[in-house]
């Protein structure tokens, strides 16, 4: 029985690609607390996210796997000054 071992220049952009979808997801789910201009900010950062990861698909495979965590902290950051200084959620 072989084993067949984990590639990430083939794998890696379909980890990113699948993890867009998780930041994707998290930026739709922040119309619960956030107004509607806080929801397309949270949308707008996913553009040049999928634009890297767009172009890291062909020349930094390996690297795709980082764009949704760098994804996912922007959009925590965006959450946590909108609910502390903008009164998002009240």
């Amino acid at each position: 029985m072989s084993r067949r071992k984990l590639q990430p220049q083939r794998s890696g952009p379909w980890i990113g690609v699948a993890g867009m979808f998780i930041v994707l997801w998290y930026a739709i789910t922040s119309v619960l607390y956030a107004p509607w201009w806080g929801v397309v900010l949270s949308l707008a950062l996913i553009v040049p996210e999928a634009m890297l990861l767009a172009r890291w698909a062909r020349t930094k495979p390996v690297w795709c796997v980082a764009v949704p965590l760098i994804g996912a902290l922007l959009n925590a950051g965006l959450a946590y000054v909108g609910a502390t200084f903008w009164g998002w959620g009240r």
